[in-house]
């Protein structure tokens, strides 16, 4: 990592701690608790797996359909596959970082639940 990089990441952690104790003054710490912020991680990567999985049933389609352009159409699954696994892999990882944060303990009972039953992935459903 750069020097630069690494200026960089110590200012966005700054500024977090700086959110955090803010969040707290007011009041409204929940919604800046690192439990939330990877909760709202895990379901931007959900409905971006979610776009790809679409994406990628109308390639799919197109070339079982259409059949012209084959090549092409190939190269562009390939390339939507490899970032559908880049896409699982970081999901994977907030996980366990999610995971983590709860093993950590949350203290409210309600919570946790929530939380716990956010953990589980969604399924994603083709239509018929």
């Amino acid at each position: 990592m750069s020097k630069r990089q690494k200026a960089q990441k110590k200012f966005i952690n700054e500024l977090k701690n700086q959110l955090f104790i803010q969040a707290e003054r007011l009041g409204i710490k929940e919604r800046y608790s690192p439990v939330y912020l990877e909760e709202l991680k895990i379901d931007s990567v959900r409905r971006i797996l979610s776009e790809f999985y679409m994406e990628k049933s109308n390639l799919e389609y197109e070339l079982n359909m259409f059949g012209s352009k084959k090549k092409e159409v190939l190269i562009k699954l390939e390339r939507l596959n490899s970032y559908i696994r880049k896409a699982q892999g970081i999901r994977e990882q907030h996980g366990k970082i999610y995971e983590n944060l709860l093993d950590q303990g949350l203290g409210d009972i309600a919570r946790t639940n929530r939380a716990v039953k956010r953990l589980n992935p969604s399924k994603v459903r083709a239509a018929a």
